[in-house]
């Protein structure tokens, strides 16, 4: 099989060969030095969900240019372009270039590299429609393909830090970022604790067990699951909902003054989901928790904990709902369904496993 190698702008030193024993048009390739494959990893798209070929938004794409990947796509929403965006042939392949003329190029593809898409490949003028959005692409950093008559094609030539203005405002979320009701949306930071206790929280929080729980009261929302790992994605998709209707994700909102029976120190809801003193009672693995990170199961302490400790209270709430969804009006009453997205929680389950 040939060997080359040739200098990237972007990743320096690359050596591949091709998979056939002689040098073929946009052949496949493999990497022998200076690019690893593993940095290339899902990132899901809210906006190409429904777009033909996108794999319901979820792409594989180099992880130093999926910030900028989101914003694109969010700004093209914002401007009202999506229409403009009919297909997607893909993201990451490693291949030979495969010029318009026909010749043969023996340098890789940046498809190869994770960090090229191409958009309405079935269009007239290879997807010459796809103009519109060009110049969204553009001020994120990628080529447009038609300088190379290859117009469906965009291709990343520098990476965005936080210093380049267009990027101040970049996101790690995208779908997971959707409007709840009218509470808005979910801030970073808090999706960002969400992800990270969802990386580290027990198996047994999620798994499988007897009660009529949250698992069951959504499943014609977002089941059937696909396993332990997908099941843990749905709890955090519950979480950043539930929390938007509990309290519009604030980790120190307090009482909830319209309910006239949250006036004891066990009564008196606390925190980002609004939970009580007395929702220990509902099991005593929750007694345990409390004991184990406050110290004690007085009611002030347990409403000042749900309220400091977030990642306890990230793992009470789970607990509880895993107990009964009784505790919460919004589950209970289904409230939060319309709210709950598939493409959430697959970026959820993106985020969690890597």
């Amino acid at each position: 099989m040939p060997e080359s190698s040739f200098d990237h702008p972007l990743f320096g030193h690359i050596t591949f060969r091709t998979v056939s024993p002689e040098w073929k048009r946009g052949d496949k390739i493999i990497f022998l030095s200076g690019f690893d494959l593993g940095d290339v990893t899902a990132v899901v798209i809210p906006q190409l969900r429904n777009v033909p070929g996108s794999n319901r938004g979820k792409l594989l794409f180099h992880k130093r240019g999926q910030a900028q990947l989101l914003k694109v796509f969010a700004a093209i929403e914002a401007q009202g372009l999506l229409h403009h965006v009919k297909t997607c042939a893909g993201t990451l392949n490693p291949r030979l270039r495969r010029p318009t003329s026909g010749a043969l190029s023996k340098l890789p593809s940046n498809h190869s590299f994770g960090i090229a898409i191409d958009l309405n490949e079935g269009d007239p003028g290879f997807g010459d429609s796809v103009a519109p959005v060009a110049p969204v692409f553009q001020s994120f950093g990628f080529t447009w393909g038609k300088a190379f008559n290859d117009p469906m094609h965009f291709e990343l030539n520098r990476f965005m830090d936080a210093g380049d203005a267009a990027v101040r405002s970049l996101s790690n979320f995208g779908a997971t970022k959707q409007h709840v009701f009218n509470r808005g949306v979910p801030p970073d930071e808090f999706l960002a604790q969400l992800v990270t206790w969802g990386k580290e929280a027990a198996d047994e929080i999620f798994a499988q067990n007897s009660f009529s729980d949250v698992y069951s009261s959504v499943k014609n929302t977002l089941g059937p699951w696909r396993g332990l790992s997908h099941r843990r994605a749905v709890m955090l998709e519950v979480l950043r909902v539930l929390a938007g209707f509990e309290s519009s994700w604030d980790w120190n909102e307090g009482r909830d003054n319209s309910n006239p029976t949250s006036v004891t120190p066990d009564t008196i809801e606390a925190g980002a989901w609004q939970v009580s003193a007395n929702s220990m009672n509902f099991g005593q693995e929750l007694k345990d928790l409390v004991l184990r990170e406050v110290g004690t199961l007085d009611g002030n302490a347990f409403q000042k904990a749900m309220k400091e400790n977030h990642t306890l209270a990230m793992e009470y709430i789970a607990r509880l709902l895993r107990r009964t969804v009784h505790h919460n009006g919004p589950v209970l009453r289904h409230e939060i369904d319309p709210w709950l997205r598939r493409d959430a929680v697959d970026e959820f389950e993106v985020l969690v496993n890597t």
